[in-house]
């Protein structure tokens, strides 16, 4: 059996999505980030770097109990468990890791930004919410131009990199303002637009979002309920700032 520990966060919804595609059976333990349950000793035995989400084996190398931290190392190892959705040929193979890679390096670490200085900085901060949204922005116009010519962002098959883009795709819908003000969120990218739906309509994408919005109500609820400390704690400021 697989063990997912997470939130309803986009990085946690690659590993779910993953796991439905691959048809491996596993499990969801949710992980209160806003009551610091990613910093208790039990916790950072599994993921040194407090982070969800997490993911365990019970089959792993070896037979044998196997825990996998970040993500992108998460989808990576599933589909070489799985053999499935990462091409075999050398060079195609590349072509997918270097859109995983982008998602990994870019669209993950500036989104997550921008979220956070558009809806969590203090007043003050003008220049950090220009910087991450037109950042965004030339992410979003790097993926239009490659879906331009592409199926798919890794080539013409689906691939972990799609898996790994689409989470985050569909929170900017949602959370960032220019989309979310409007009905047609991604009308200005149309091939963007395609990609999105196409990847929206597959069951175990359907499934694999299901399972990480399980998590949602809890989150929201948490969320609400977090004091001044609960959130400098999360965002690691103030008393909790490291020096």
């Amino acid at each position: 059996m697989i063990d997912v520990y997470g939130m309803s966060s986009p990085n946690v919804f690659k590993i779910t999505i993953m796991l439905e595609e691959c048809e491996l059976p596993y499990r969801t333990h949710h992980v209160n980030v806003f009551a610091g349950q990613q910093f208790e000793p039990e916790f950072l035995r599994m993921s040194p770097n407090n982070k969800v989400p997490v993911l365990k084996d019970d089959a792993g190398p070896d037979n044998r109990p196997f825990t996998v931290i970040e993500s992108g190392a998460i989808l990576l190892y599933l589909a070489a468990k799985s053999g499935r959705l990462l091409p075999a040929a050398p060079g195609a193979r590349s072509v997918v890791e270097q859109w995983l890679m982008v998602q990994i390096a870019s669209i993950g670490p500036m989104f997550g930004q921008c979220v956070h200085f558009l809806r969590h900085a203090p007043a003050g901060n003008d220049y950090s919410r220009e910087r991450y949204t037109s950042e965004v922005k030339r992410i979003f116009t790097v993926l239009e131009k490659r879906l331009e010519e592409s199926a798919f962002l890794g080539g013409d098959e689906y691939s972990i990199a799609d898996i790994a883009t689409f989470p985050w795709i569909r929170t900017a819908t949602i959370l960032f303002p220019w989309l979310a003000s409007v009905s047609d969120a991604l009308a200005a990218y149309p091939a963007l637009k395609r990609w999105f739906a196409a990847i929206a309509a597959r069951p175990p994408v359907q499934r694999g979002i299901a399972a990480g919005e399980s998590f949602l109500s809890t989150d929201v609820a948490a969320f609400k309920s977090a004091d001044t400390e609960a959130f400098d704690r999360f965002f690691g400021r103030g008393r909790f700032a490291h020096h």
